[in-house]
C-alpha cells in the first residue's frame, strides 16, 4: 500500500539521529515501507532522498557522497545529482545530450528535512508541510517539547512492529522480569498502581504510575505522544529523591519492524528539568546541598566517561533480553483472541490499542513477515552497528588492538624460554585478543537466554 493512501497521522516523521549517523555516506532510513537516503551536504544540511536512482532504480544507500562536487553519486552507472535532487552529469552522454533529457524524468525525489534536537525530520507526505503550522504536535519542536537539546542517542532496528514497542515501553511492569539482572530483580515486582490513561485523542494519552526497580521506589508520570514519543518523568523515592527520566521515539519502518531511538538525559539535563519545575524555596535548598555535594566516586567517573560504542553495546545487551518474546508475541497476536489484561498495570495497554484502531489503519501494522530465526533477530549489525558511526570507529579501533595483541603474542611466543618477561608479555597478549575479540564479536550477534 503506497505511503500516502495509510491512515496514520499527518505528522512530520522521526527517522534517525544525528548523533549517530555518518554524514558522508547516504545511510538507508525507512518509514511504513517507504525507503529513504539521507547524508550531510557540503552545507551542512541533511538530505533526504528516494532511495531509488531514477535511471534503474538501484538504491541511492548503495551509493557516495562525492564531496569535491557536493553531489550524491549513484554507484551503479555514475548518475550524479544535487541536493535539490536535480541530475547534474550522465557520464554515459554528452552534455548535449544531457540537456535534451527531460528534467523531470531525470531529476530524484527529495522531501522537505530538518533537524531538531540531533533527530533527523522528514516530511513524506503528499500534502503541503505548511498545514500542519497551526498544529504544535505536528512540528518537530512540539513532537519534542521539554525534551534535551543536544541528547546522545542509541537507535536499534527491531523485528517486532511499531505497537509491539510503543506497547512494551508503556509498561514497566514488565522490567523485573524481562530486563533481571540489568534494571533491577524479579523480587522488585510489586503490585503497580497505575491511573486510567487520561485520553488526549489523536494526541495519545497521559498516566501516573509508581513500582519498584533496583529495591528502590519510583513514582512519577508518563505519556504517549502519539504516534512517535514515550516519555516518562519520575524520581526514585530515596532519602534524596533521584530523578529518573525516559524519552524513546517509536517509528513505524515496515509491518514487523520498528525504529526506537533513545534518547538519553545527561545529568546537567536532569538539573535543568528539575529546576523549572521548583520554587524559590526549593531552589535555594538545592544550591545549599549543592555546596555540600561529595565529589564523583571512581566508578560514578568511569560510567560517566564510557565511550558510546560501549555504552551501546550495554544497550544492545538491554534490548536483547525482551527481544525473542516481543518477536514471537507478536506472531501468536494474530492468531488469538485479544490479550486478557486483569491488572491494573495494563491500562495503557488498552488505551494504546483503542487509540490504533481509531487513528490507523490494518495495513500499518500487517501483514507479518514470518518468524525470524534466532539468528536474524539477535542481528545486531543490521539492526544497529551498520548505520551508527561510533560502533563502526569503535569495530576498527578494536580491530586495531586485536591485531596488535597477536603481534606481541606472536612475538612473545619466540622468547618464552629465554626469560620471564616474554612469558608474561604472551599470557597478557593472549588475554587482551580472547576479550577484544568477544568484544568484537558483540558489535554483530547477540542473544539472550532467561
Amino acid at each position: 500500500v503506497a505511503l500516502n493512501n495509510m491512515k496514520f497521522p499527518r505528522t512530520w516523521v522521526p527517522l534517525a539521529s544525528t548523533h549517530e549517523l555518518d554524514p558522508d555516506r547516504p545511510t538507508p532510513v525507512e518509514f511504513l515501507g517507504q525507503k529513504f537516503a539521507t547524508y550531510r551536504d557540503n552545507d551542512g544540511n541533511w538530505v533526504v532522498f528516494d532511495d531509488a536512482c531514477p535511471h534503474r532504480l538501484a538504491p541511492f544507500s548503495e551509493g557516495r557522497v562525492d564531496r569535491e562536487t557536493n553531489r550524491l553519486q549513484c554507484s551503479y552507472h555514475g548518475w550524479e545529482f544535487n541536493s535539490e535532487g536535480k541530475c547534474t552529469g550522465i557520464p554515459q552522454m554528452t552534455k548535449e545530450m544531457q540537456e535534451q533529457v527531460p528534467a523531470k524524468r531525470s531529476c530524484a525525489t527529495t522531501y522537505p528535512a530538518q533537524v531538531v534536537k540531533n533527530i533527523l525530520f522528514v516530511w513524506p507526505w503528499e500534502e503541503d508541510c505548511l498545514s500542519v503550522l497551526d498544529n504544535p504536535n505536528a512540528l518537530p519542536e512540539g513532537i519534542l517539547k521539554g525534551l534535551p537539546e543536544d541528547s546522545p542517542t542509541y537507535t536499534r532496528d527491531l523485528p517486532y512492529g511499531w505497537d509491539t514497542l510503543v506497547e512494551n515501553l508503556i509498561d514497566p511492569s514488565h522490567v523485573p522480569f524481562a530486563h533481571h539482572g540489568m534494571q533491577g530483580k524479579r523480587t522488585d515486582a510489586i503490585p503497580i498502581n497505575m491511573t486510567v490513561p487520561v485520553d488526549k485523542g489523536e494526541e495519545g494519552f497521559s498516566f501516573e504510575w509508581d513500582d519498584r526497580t533496583m529495591g528502590m521506589i519510583r513514582s512519577g508520570s508518563g505519556e504517549f505522544r502519539a504516534p512517535y514519543l514515550v516519555n516518562y518523568d519520575a524520581k526514585f523515592l530515596t532519602e534524596t529523591p533521584r530523578p529518573f527520566r525516559l524519552s524513546a521515539l517509536c517509528i513505524p519502518t515496515k509491518p514487523g519492524w520498528s525504529r526506537g531511538i533513545i534518547m538519553t538525559w545527561k545529568t546537567e539535563d536532569n538539573e535543568r528539568a528539575d529546576k523549572e519545575s521548583m520554587s524559590q524555596t526549593e531552589l535555594e535548598l538545592l544550591a545549599k546541598q549543592k555546596k555540600k555535594k561529595k565529589k564523583k566516586s571512581l566508578m560514578a567517573k568511569v560510567f560517566t566517561n564510557l565511550p558510546v560504542w560501549l555504552s551501546h553495546q550495554l544497550s544492545n545487551k538491554f534490548l536483547d533480553s525482551d527481544m525473542a518474546f516481543l518477536h514471537f508475541q507478536e506472531q501468536e497476536r494474530g492468531k488469538r483472541a485479544d490479550y486478557f489484561m486483569p491488572a491494573p498495570s495494563d491500562r495503557c495497554i488498552s488505551a494504546l490499542r483503542k487509540w490504533i484502531s481509531i487513528y490507523t489503519s490494518d495495513d500499518v501494522l500487517g501483514p507479518l513477515p514470518p518468524p525470524l530465526p534466532r539468528s536474524a533477530m539477535f542481528d545486531r549489525w543490521t539492526q544497529h552497528t551498520s548505520h551508527c558511526k561510533h560502533c563502526q570507529q569503535g569495530l576498527v579501533t578494536l580491530q586495531k588492538i586485536r591485531r596488535s595483541s597477536y603481534a606481541t603474542l606472536a612475538l612473545s611466543v619466540l622468547g618464552i624460554n629465554k626469560h620471564w618477561v616474554p612469558k608474561i608479555t604472551a599470557l597478557l597478549s593472549l588475554g587482551v585478543w580472547r576479550i577484544v575479540s568477544k568484544l568484537e564479536n558483540s558489535f554483530r550477534v547477540g542473544e539472550f537466554k532467561h
